[in-house]
């Protein structure tokens, strides 16, 4: 009879820095991929942008908010930042994405995610117009 053995699953453990391996996140030396993951955040929050303007029924509501999460973010460590992030998903009732969900339990990788996901943010705020919208 096979033994039945549950794996762990928590961004915490010991097999998250395998995971993000497999995700292309990480260097030979077991450092973030920059570059990756600068596209990794800029994908995500782009993806997080279009959820904030599908969920809100005006745009107005949406700019409230991303000038509160630009507020509170400016004076947060980047632990804070990435839990900012999180909060946000979970206001919107959203999961938060597997592969962030997986960044989460590494704070080298949760800082360049949380900072590049802000910056490209701000872009996207700054960038749109209201009457396109839809």
């Amino acid at each position: 009879m096979q033994e039945l053995y549950q794996r762990p699953h928590s961004p915490f453990d010991d097999t998250a820095i395998e995971r993000l391996r497999r995700m292309g996140l990480v260097t030979a030396e077991d450092k973030p991929d920059r570059d990756v993951l600068a596209v990794f955040s800029t994908i995500f929050a782009g993806q997080f942008y279009d959820d904030l303007c599908d969920y809100y029924q005006d745009y107005t509501d949406v700019r409230e908010l991303l000038a509160q999460i630009f507020d509170t973010a400016e004076n947060a460590d980047p632990k804070q930042k990435f839990l900012l992030i999180c909060l946000q998903y979970d206001g919107m009732f959203r999961d938060l994405p597997d592969p962030v969900w997986w960044v989460s339990g590494q704070p080298e990788f949760a800082e360049l995610f949380a900072d590049g996901f802000l910056s490209h943010l701000r872009q996207l705020k700054n960038e749109t117009r209201e009457d396109v919208l839809s």
